[in-house]
């Protein structure tokens, strides 16, 4: 296993988070029936569009959402009747030509009518991808059907049905650990950046913390108010834990405020209709691989991410998100690289060790010969000095004369030197 990478925990939320994530268009389109005049303003339909995020839930198609991203409201009607206050005024619809204000007093004689249905519009919703993961182009529109809603009043929660497999799954946290302080991460596709940036398909990822456990509707709701930003178009994205796990769906703000006072519907809800609908929040095997390999990518193990990976994109090649760790997994060091790089070292250190004793050994051997030397130059030449001085220091008794070791008579008196002294 090799070093592992200098990684940003926001690098792996998004890592974890994106593949799963999805931008949503809603359309509502309607023909609007003047009571008093009997008859439909005009020959086509009155269409007003709304933007969401949503998340996979389950491999099979099944996408979770705010409930009010898909509900026919008060604001759904607001908006197509506004446009037709316009089209009256501009188009002098009334004789009398009344001012807009007036036209719009109007409106409670007016009824929004489907293409075949009465009282209510008609819906389109389409969801794209940001990343390819689904075998589909990135930002292809899919269409998706409304399976079941809970308006804001109820838990504002959704599901949503596409025609998929094999996608990559966000699981739900059961928010045992959840509380104030817990750190998060909003996801979702803020419209208002679309305003102003080039319009794509990568979402938002805004880091905070849950700043408080609330209730609505009387105490019978609860919800997360959060510090992370959310904007408009985020509504219906998933607020994650540092994991990836589901803490909430976006929900709603108090508007006006210049702080962020952010909530977020408790996974709970979205739990509540699975369950409903007999759907199970499941991973599937390509949820498994993937997550499987970004945490031995994110661990450093080269060997166990790539196998993942290639799981991954065995079964949906088009894993945009699976390419790219994969190349990345393929950069890290492999174990045969680190294991001959661990000899190396290891020799390495054993030949300088081996050279540090014998430099100890030769420093502690030179002064012992030395030594020995020494002593042995002493014993070999002190008798002959001995011998030496004693020569010297001969005299002969009688006269005093100086003679040689070996000499028997005095050569100056002739006396007997048997009893010479030194």
């Amino acid at each position: 296993m090799s070093e592992p990478p200098p990684v940003a925990p926001l690098e792996q939320v998004q890592a974890l988070v994106q593949p799963a994530v999805v931008y949503e268009q809603i359309t509502w389109s309607g023909y609007v029936y003047d009571e008093t005049n009997k008859g439909y303003f005009t020959q086509e339909p009155f269409v007003t569009s709304f933007q969401c995020t949503g998340f996979i839930v389950n491999p099979d198609g099944y996408i979770a959402t705010a409930g009010h991203c898909v509900d026919y409201d008060a604001t759904v009607r607001e908006a197509i009747l506004s446009q037709v206050v316009e089209w009256a005024y501009a188009n002098e619809y009334y004789e009398a030509t009344p001012s807009m204000e007036t036209i719009a007093t109007f409106a409670r004689n007016w009824r929004i009518d489907g293409a075949s249905t009465e009282g209510t519009a008609d819906l389109d919703v389409s969801v794209a991808y940001g990343v390819t993961v689904s075998g589909e182009p990135s930002g292809k529109a899919l269409p998706a059907r409304v399976v079941d809603l809970r308006p804001v009043g109820e838990g504002d929660v959704a599901l949503l049905k596409i025609e998929a497999e094999n996608l990559t799954v966000l699981p739900l946290s059961d928010n045992s650990t959840t509380g104030v302080g817990t750190e998060v991460v909003a996801v979702g596709y803020p419209a208002s950046v679309d305003l102003v940036t080039d319009a794509s398909f990568n979402p938002s990822f805004k880091e905070g913390t849950i700043s408080a456990e609330k209730t609505t509707e009387g105490g019978l709701l609860p919800v997360y108010e959060i510090s992370a930003a959310v904007s408009g178009g985020m509504s219906g994205g998933p607020t994650v834990g540092l994991t990836g796990d589901v803490i909430g769906v976006n929900s709603f703000k108090i508007e006006g405020e210049t702080q962020p006072f952010n909530f977020v519907q408790p996974s709970s809800n979205i739990d509540e209709l699975l369950r409903a609908e007999g759907v199970e929040n499941t991973l599937g095997p390509v949820t498994e691989q993937y997550r499987a390999g970004l945490a031995a990518y994110f661990a450093g193990d080269r060997e166990v991410a790539i196998e993942n990976f290639d799981a991954v994109l065995s079964t949906v090649p088009s894993h945009q998100f699976a390419q790219d760790y994969l190349q990345k997994a393929e950069e890290l060091p492999s174990s045969s690289a680190l294991l001959r790089m661990w000899w190396l070292w290891l020799l390495i250190v054993l030949g300088l060790v081996a050279v540090a004793l014998v430099a100890i050994v030769a420093v502690r051997r030179r002064p012992a010969e030395r030594a020995a030397t020494e002593a042995q130059e002493t014993s070999m030449t002190t008798p002959a000095a001995i011998s030496a001085a004693h020569q010297e220091d001969l005299f002969c008794p009688n006269c005093g004369a100086r003679h040689a070791a070996d000499d028997h008579f005095c050569a100056h008196c002739g006396h007997p030197l048997g009893d010479s002294v030194a």
